[in-house]
């Protein structure tokens, strides 16, 4: 179910969506267009999100999502004048608002403003929906939603991501400049290159070092790619890849301190 691209690409408008239906026609239970339109509602909240007004999501991508929330036994499943009707569980209406506050939102900023709006505005109710199951299900289930809903919890979790991948950034430019550095000095003291290969590689390993050594990586490239490698393109990169994006998370970060 998860695996399922439309879900893993936009699980916290489709979460939503199913929290909202089930706040809607709890006892009644809900139907498939009930979900679609929902999630369409969502969605053109966000609409900077995506290519159109919202996301267009096709009739059979929405019963595939509930169909495979039947199998997960998150959903029950009842037919009434001959079309089908779901209800969640209560396991399956804790385990959707978990999997709706707990996605890791750090590349999206759009899917986390959603979150928060959506947390901010509807958790006291979310968290009462799941009360009246609580004969249910064990006093630990009540606690630990609570706290997944609470807002100020899903803002520092997302504070904390943030700043972990600007250390990361941090620390991925301050070495890029280094090993560039250390390069064209090697350069200028008129090192071998094949030597400087060495020396660069034993101080500044790349990432995937493990896979394919950066020894053997240089010697499938020419002299000037291996010496280009070595002196411009990592302090290039820092400087056109990782600075953009650490500004970015920075600029993210600050916002999410006024929140």
């Amino acid at each position: 179910m998860r695996s399922e691209s439309i879900y893993k690409n936009y699980s916290a408008y489709i979460n939503s969506a199913l929290l909202a239906c089930h706040a809607s026609f709890d006892e009644s239970g809900f139907r498939q267009k009930d979900l679609k339109f929902f999630i369409e509602l969502f969605t053109n909240w966000m609409d900077s999100r995506f290519d159109g007004p919202g996301l267009e999501i096709k009739n059979t991508q929405v019963q595939r999502i509930l169909e495979d929330l039947k199998k997960e036994n998150l959903l029950k499943k009842t037919v009434k004048n001959q079309r089908p009707h779901y209800r969640f569980t209560p396991i399956g209406l804790l385990e959707i608002a978990s999997r709706f506050v707990s996605v890791d939102l750090t590349k999206e900023l759009e899917d986390f403003f959603f979150l928060y709006h959506f947390s901010k505005l509807y958790s006291e109710k979310l968290f009462n929906l799941v009360s009246k199951e609580k004969g249910f299900l064990p006093p630990s289930y009540e606690i630990e939603l609570r706290h997944l809903l609470k807002t100020d919890n899903i803002l520092e979790r997302q504070k904390k991501q943030l700043t972990l991948e600007i250390e990361k950034l941090e620390d991925r430019i301050n070495e890029a400049f280094k090993m560039s550095e250390m390069g064209e000095r090697l350069k200028r003291q008129h090192i071998p290159l094949d030597e400087i290969v060495k020396k660069v590689s034993s101080t500044y390993p790349y990432q995937l070092n493990s896979q394919r050594p950066m020894g053997i990586l240089f010697n499938t490239l020419s002299a000037d790619v291996k010496l280009f490698e070595l002196t411009t393109a990592p302090k290039y990169r820092a400087q056109t890849l990782w600075q953009p994006l650490l500004s970015h998370y920075k600029n993210y970060l600050g916002i999410l301190e006024t929140l």
